[in-house]
């Protein structure tokens, strides 16, 4: 068998990833999404998932240029389905801010939950979007968690696979 030798340092990138989710965590949970400011709460979201393209041809850059690429690509991975959930949720609190948009969805854990299930395609049914503006966020949501999953991911794991290839 062999044994994985883990590159020394290897858990400063880890308290970092953790030290970012949490941050982006607290953000989430400090916006507004209703409200006089809801806006806030809803700009932030619509720039995190516009953000989403630009930030996976950094992680790329930043991959092909690590001395140890694999954390880089799991740092990558992580903060993009975090980056996902998080500005989905806020984008499905901002449509319903008047409640009339989905059912069941009423605290921004909600919201997570609700953004988890879809992402999962787990969809439980007890919080449902009923309004067009709520489906279309939906649909979107589903399109770009293919993308995510599909192409970032590819294109993540290949540029890890090309710079492994390449120390070698």
């Amino acid at each position: 068998m062999h044994e994985i030798e883990l590159p020394a340092g290897w858990w400063r990138p880890l308290v970092r990833l953790a030290l970012l989710v949490a941050a982006l965590g607290a953000l989430y949970a400090g916006l507004p999404f209703d409200g006089r400011e809801w806006w806030v709460g809803a700009l932030v979201g619509i720039a995190a998932i516009i953000g989403l393209a630009p930030f996976t041809v950094s992680r790329v850059r930043a991959i092909n240029n690590a001395e140890h690429p694999g954390i880089v690509a799991i740092e990558a991975l992580v903060l993009l389905l975090t980056i996902t959930i998080l500005g989905f949720a806020g984008i499905y609190l901002t449509i319903n801010r008047h409640g009339n948009q989905f059912v069941g969805l009423e605290t921004k854990l909600d919201s997570v939950y609700f953004t988890v299930t879809t992402f999962s395609t787990v969809g439980f049914g007890d919080i449902a979007a009923i309004g067009q503006k709520a489906r279309g966020a939906v649909v979107a949501q589903m399109a770009i968690d293919l993308l995510v999953i599909g192409v970032a991911a590819k294109v993540l794991l290949g540029a890890l696979q090309s710079r492994v290839g390449q120390r070698r």
